[in-house]
C-alpha cells in the first residue's frame, strides 16, 4: 500500500518540476493562454458530467406513474352556444388605397431636377446629355512652355 501512494507522489513531484520548467521558459502570454484553456476545460466538465447523467438517465420509471386527467365537473347551469354553420364564412374584402403622391413641380422643384442623383438619368428626361467640355489639366512644379 505503501508503495502505491509513493509512486503515486512520484508523478505528481515529476509532473511539477516538468511545468516549472516549462513554465520558466515560455513567455507570460503563453503561459496565460494555457491557464485559460484549462480553465475552460475544468469549467466545461461539470456541465458536461450533468448532461450525461440526464440524458442516459432511465426513462420507463417516470413512465410508471401515469397521470390519470379528471373527470370535468357538471355545469351548474346549461351553456348556450350556437351552432356552427356547416358552410365556411366569406372573409371580408379589405382594399386599401395609397393617397396620391405630391409631383416634385408641384413641390417647388425645377424640371431638370433628377431625384435620382447624378448616378442614373431621370425616366421623365429623354434628352441626350450635353456633350463635356474639354478638361485642361495643370502640373504643379511644371514649365508654363515659356
Amino acid at each position: 500500500m505503501t508503495w502505491r501512494i509513493g509512486i503515486v507522489l512520484a508523478f505528481v513531484v515529476a509532473a511539477a518540476v516538468m511545468a516549472y520548467q516549462i513554465g520558466s521558459r515560455l513567455s507570460d502570454e503563453a503561459i496565460m493562454t494555457i491557464v485559460g484553456v484549462v480553465c475552460g476545460i475544468a469549467a466545461s466538465i461539470p456541465v458536461s458530467l450533468g448532461l450525461l447523467i440526464a440524458l442516459t438517465r432511465e426513462r420507463a420509471t417516470y413512465a410508471s406513474e401515469e397521470y390519470v386527467e379528471p373527470e370535468p365537473a357538471p355545469a351548474p347551469y346549461n351553456i348556450y352556444r350556437p351552432a356552427t354553420p356547416q358552410h365556411q364564412m366569406q372573409q371580408p374584402q379589405i382594399i386599401v388605397v395609397a393617397p396620391p403622391q405630391p409631383t416634385l413641380t408641384a413641390l417647388g422643384v425645377p424640371q431638370n431636377f433628377s431625384p435620382y442623383g447624378n448616378y442614373l438619368s431621370s425616366p421623365q428626361m429623354n434628352a441626350l446629355p450635353a456633350p463635356m467640355q474639354e478638361r485642361n489639366f495643370k502640373i504643379v512644379g511644371e514649365d508654363d512652355g515659356e
